[in-house]
């Protein structure tokens, strides 16, 4: 019976465990960018990190911009629209 109740809590404590780690949508507004940048994640700061990146590669269009141009971008793509 100790078993049994030990196993009961152990599933439904990890069912809540992974309920708390769901992924939301978070939307990020960039200076240079028209469109808003969506990005799922399971908090804010990696949701960020993903449309820093995502931000980046917008304005670089995978190209090098070169230092000055990309110094530019960086301060762009680190600091979205609050």
């Amino acid at each position: 019976m100790k078993t049994i109740f030990l196993i009961a809590v152990l599933m439904s404590g990890n069912s809540a465990f992974s309920a708390t780690n769901a992924e939301k949508a978070y939307h990020f507004q960039f200076k240079s960018i028209n469109k808003a940048i969506v990005t799922q994640a399971v908090n804010k700061d990696e949701a960020y990190k993903l449309a820093a990146k995502e931000c980046f590669s917008q304005l670089t269009g995978g190209q090098y911009p070169g230092e000055e141009k990309g110094l530019e971008i960086i301060d762009i793509c680190a600091n979205p629209k609050m």
